[in-house]
């Protein structure tokens, strides 16, 4: 399953995955802000290489969330429960 959702992403556009990329991307960047306001750390403290592993995290836990939704979908859509 998600070897074939890694080939349909290689499959697009050069443009649609820039895109793709960036919009993650902020989206993560966005968590981390809330969660460095959360543990109430100064992001003025943190090096660019912290902040760096920060947002890669906060990228692969989308990543990763978006691959779960996907399958959900997929098993609703075939009226396989996911309990």
């Amino acid at each position: 399953m998600q070897a074939n959702l890694i080939a349909q992403i290689k499959k697009l556009p050069q443009k649609s995955k820039e895109r793709l990329r960036l919009k993650l991307r902020e989206k993560a960047i966005l968590r981390t802000r809330a969660r460095l306001i959360e543990n109430r750390v100064d992001i003025d403290e943190l090096s660019d290489e912290e902040l760096e592993v920060i947002i890669k995290d906060e990228e692969d836990k989308l990543m990763d969330e978006y691959k779960t939704k996907g399958l959900i979908a997929l098993l609703a859509l075939l009226g396989i429960s996911w309990i």
